[in-house]
């Protein structure tokens, strides 16, 4: 079995970790049930439509294919951070 090179690895264990930081941020308004009317449609909307918009940047992007493959997982496991990473950082620096 082949040992992940250390940014593998990194990458992995950011997906996961945003991933975590994600499911709080949906879960605790929800179960406080702050998140009625409006404010429900844009706490489900807005990172939705963020996150197509970083997919659909990420996919059309020159990077490598396999760069390409763990951002696409990072942006999808991690509905708002994912797409704020790859807009800040992935875009330009990976």
């Amino acid at each position: 079995m082949k040992s992940r090179t250390p940014v593998v690895t990194f990458v992995v264990v950011l997906a996961c970790v945003l991933f975590a930081l994600a499911l709080i941020f949906v879960i605790v308004p929800l179960a406080l049930k702050v998140a009625t009317g409006v404010f429900a449609l844009l706490l489900w909307l807005l990172p939705l439509l963020f996150t197509i918009a970083a997919l659909v940047s990420c996919i059309g992007s020159s990077k490598r294919k396999e760069t390409k493959i763990l951002w696409t997982i990072i942006i999808v496991l991690a509905p708002f951070f994912g797409p704020l990473l790859w807009f800040l950082w992935g875009k330009s620096h990976t």
